[in-house]
């Protein structure tokens, strides 16, 4: 009998399939896991534990979706943007934009609570209002409701929550004192919960582009911090289809001004033979007299040859004019999907009747795509396009800028589309495009990460890495997701990068399940891991929370990037949906009670210790983890927004725990007449490279585990068992498989980050 000790010094190959337990010959095996559930493969090796999700704000609708979209005005002012059917919300230093706070002057209590509040009559029935710091009555801080019924005279309103139920707040506790109401900010939009999945975002300074193939493409306008403008863009000159070639001529009654009919001799060569149709409303045409170009927009539609135009560019006279091009853009051809910003011209592409076109601005006028001057010279600076040149259609999915050019994702390929030699910008005459590799895209914004671009595949279970090679001097797009293809099933719906601390890839995966893609290609880490949160999404407390949407911007204090998540729960009766942050990643120079492992958690500071909580309404009625001090406490079910410690603490984090959970492949260290692999194997003890850790179980598989590192009380009464660094060796009791695997969990509210695992196996020959 052969006996092997070994030892797994790295993780950070992540989560392999199953169709790797037999490929013992690769590199990456070595440092793969065959579990890793709620854990971070971190770039130097170790495995750490998800840190928990922070309970931010309710989403303002429960029963209808919603997405989050990054704004980053500087690293010190960002903001997450909550789109959701009508509106647009705004979160920024962790917490919701709001108006102008009013002081609270009473609170009744009554099965319809009644506030009464000072100052000037800024609300109005059916506004949505932030409560916070209530003395005394703290049942309604950190809440949304819904103003009812209002009396500006008496400045009173009711209570209503999101869902429209009135507040019963007799239980309440008497308010005493203080307290603040603000109107929640928001944007009025006209996209309803259907039309989010496809709305695309491009963002340059204070300006956010608005993209979407049914809506004219919009700009959203930072101003100030409660002073944001949304507007359809007004596109200066074009962009423009190819010029008419048939004998149709446009004749205006007037060569300038509003109201101008344009009369058209014949429908042919307009919309397919259609003619003018009432969606070309909004849409520009170009028309040529002699050698000056005019253009005008259409404002209405009388007949299939005549429209109501405005002139925006003389047209000279009113003779009719054979030389003539309709505009791109319309309700009748569709609206850029994609966009962004390359050698300072924003380029728009994907309209749904030219989806393999492309238009780029002029430089530095990004609403401004003429084609020419009015007097038809082409010069550097006008906007320029192009149309890949495939023998299928190939619909352009996303743009992402590259050093080496504009990188194109379509449905069957990617492009590169450059000028004609490098270090030459791309003008009106000066543009082309190839194929780089043929693999297409699926309708999700891609991320860039480094030198590469990640992007899905056309069916939407690969993440694959385009990436210029300079052994090829051309493009490759290797499939990332390979040795775990698993793991994107069944699809992936959106993407987000986080860069610091870790540079990670965060995936939504259509069922729900968050993952997480840890990727640092220069040190050749590319490790999957999956997230399920703490918390259900049902009634009978047997599904998951659903994460439904993520998007990253760096922390209020510029020191790492956040992870923003909408999570569908089923919270006290019905179904919720929160906005959730993820928590601060564990360091090794962090206070012990300043952990956060608990998910939809909330932290408490008292002035002084207390053994009374004031649980937040997010978690009313639910089953509690509580991490006090820095150590755990039972499990409290809060009742009426309270809860009641066993000891008092000072530092309180109270939310759903959840399994971090690892294990490693079968073990493979030889024997003596070969390989280990389909032999008889037990292992009698294993060893834990720690570091700051508690409440760490391991055994043979996920019904056998036993703790390794208890958590208990310390020497002195009250005092946490202090976080461990070092090693920790025990009997591993396990039986004879052939497999031996090692496998661990944190379920408690601790940090944990395991180095290495060194299990000693003995084999049967």
């Amino acid at each position: 009998m052969a006996r092997a000790a070994l030892i797994q010094n790295s993780v950070n190959a992540g989560e392999l399939s199953a169709l790797m337990l037999g490929r013992q010959d690769i590199a990456k095996y070595a440092s793969g896991l065959y579990v890793c559930l709620n854990g971070i493969p971190l770039v130097q090796g170790a495995w750490t534990r998800r840190p928990g999700t922070v309970y931010l704000h309710q989403a303002k609708h429960h029963d209808k979706k919603c997405r989050l979209f990054p704004f980053q005005y500087s690293t010190t002012q960002t903001y997450i943007l909550e789109f959701g059917e009508n509106y647009i919300r705004f979160f920024t230093s962790h917490g919701i934009l709001t108006q102008t706070a009013q002081n609270i002057t009473g609170v009744t209590k009554a099965a319809t609570a009644v506030a009464t509040y000072s100052g000037a009559d800024t609300y109005a029935n059916g506004d949505r209002v932030y409560v916070s710091g209530a003395v005394g009555m703290t049942q309604i801080n950190n809440r949304e409701f819904v103003v009812t019924n209002i009396d500006t005279g008496a400045h009173t309103f009711q209570l209503y929550d999101s869902d429209g139920v009135a507040v019963n707040s007799t239980a309440y506790d008497t308010w005493t004192s203080g307290g603040t109401i603000a109107e929640i900010f928001q944007v009025t939009t006209a996209f309803v919960e259907a039309d989010l999945p496809r709305i695309r975002i491009v963002q340059s300074a204070d300006t956010l582009y608005i993209l979407h193939p049914d809506f004219p493409p919009q700009t959203l306008v930072r101003v100030s911090a409660l002073s944001w403008t949304l507007a359809e863009i007004a596109f200066t000159d074009g962009p423009y289809l190819a010029l008419n070639t048939t004998t149709t001529t446009l004749t205006p009654s007037a060569a300038t001004g509003t109201g101008v009919t344009l009369t058209a001799s014949a429908v042919t060569g307009i919309n397919s033979g259609q003619g003018f149709l009432t969606t070309d409303i909004g849409r520009l045409i170009r028309i040529r007299e002699g050698t000056v170009w005019g253009y005008v927009e259409i404002t209405g539609r009388t007949s299939t040859t005549v429209v109501t135009v405005t002139v925006h560019n003389t047209l000279t006279n009113v003779a009719a004019k054979a030389n003539w091009r309709l505009g791109v853009w319309s309700d009748t051809t569709g609206f850029p999907t994609t966009g962004t910003f390359y050698d300072d011209r924003l380029f728009l592409a994907g309209a749904a009747t030219a989806p393999q076109r492309l238009d780029g601005s002029k430089t530095g006028l990004y609403t401004n795509f003429a084609p020419s001057g009015t007097d038809g010279t082409v010069a550097d600076d006008n906007a320029a396009s192009f149309t890949l040149n495939a023998s299928d259609v190939n619909a352009i999915k996303w743009l992402e800028a590259n050093e080496k050019g504009l990188l194109a994702g379509t449905s069957r390929g990617e492009w590169q589309v450059k000028p004609s030699a490098l270090n030459e910008a791309i003008t009106p005459t000066n543009i082309s495009a190839k194929p780089s590799t043929k693999h297409g895209s699926a309708d999700v914004a891609p991320v860039a990460a480094g030198k590469a671009v990640l992007f899905v595949q056309r069916a939407s279970r690969k993440l694959r890495e385009l990436a210029y090679v300079f052994e090829v001097d051309g493009f490759k797009a290797p499939d990332m997701s390979m040795l775990s293809e698993h793991i994107t099933r069944p699809a992936i719906t959106e993407l987000a990068y986080q860069e610091q601390p870790q540079a990670i890839v965060w995936a939504v995966r259509s069922d729900g399940v968050l993952l997480g893609f840890t990727y640092e290609r220069d040190q050749d880490v590319v490790a999957w891991h999956r997230h399920e949160l703490g918390g259900f999404s049902n009634a009978g407390g047997t599904a998951i929370p659903l994460v439904e949407t993520v998007a990253v911007v760096p922390s209020p204090d510029a020191t790492r990037d956040e992870l923003y998540l909408v999570v569908k729960r089923y919270i006290n009766g019905g179904t919720k949906r929160y906005v959730e942050y993820l928590s601060k990643m564990w360091e090794s120079d962090d206070v012990q009670e300043d952990a956060f492992h608990l998910d939809c958690g909330w932290t408490i500071t008292n002035g002084s210790p207390s053994t009374a909580v004031a649980v937040p309404w997010h978690l009313e009625g639910q089953s509690l983890s509580f991490y006090i001090d820095g150590t755990k406490h039972p499990a409290i079910t809060a009742a009426n927004g309270k809860a009641t410690l066993n000891t008092a603490a000072t530092v309180v984090t109270l939310g759903y725990t959840y399994n971090s959970d690892g294990q490693t492949l079968p073990a493979e260290g030889g024997s003596a007449n070969g390989t280990a692999q389909g032999k008889t194997k037990r292992i009698h003890a294993v060893g834990f490279w720690l570091m700051d850790t508690l409440g760490l179980k391991f055994g043979p598989d996920a019904d056998n585990l036993t703790e390794l590192l208890e958590t208990k009380w310390g020497a002195n009464f009250g005092t946490a068992t202090p976080l461990f660094t070092g090693v920790a060796k025990e009997r591993f009791e396990g039986d004879y498989d052939k497999l031996a695997q090692v496998y661990w969990r944190c379920d408690g509210p601790f940090p944990a980050t395991v180095l290495a695992v060194m299990p000693e196996v003995n084999v049967s020959d």
